[in-house]
């Protein structure tokens, strides 16, 4: 039995276009445009972060919630 590798079609970063501005050099364009990229990354970046955070603190919440209910039931 071979598995079937199915490929997605997911837009890159790189991909995304910034608005075109009539009479911009290609050199500041291109400076423009790496520039959204970096910013578009970084919130990504900062979105993935915080929901690591959330996923900690329901993760806190769970952990406590064990832990009184085992102090309750005298195993701890």
């Amino acid at each position: 039995m071979e598995i079937q590798r199915v490929e997605r079609c997911r837009k890159r970063i790189e991909d995304v276009r910034c608005p075109v501005v009539k009479g911009l050099p290609d050199d500041v364009y291109h400076m423009l445009h790496h520039s959204f990229v970096h910013i578009i990354r970084l919130r990504r970046s900062i979105e993935n972060a915080d929901a690591q955070v959330e996923r900690s603190r329901e993760a806190i919440l769970e952990s406590r919630e064990m832990l009184q209910r085992l102090r309750l039931d005298g195993l701890v």
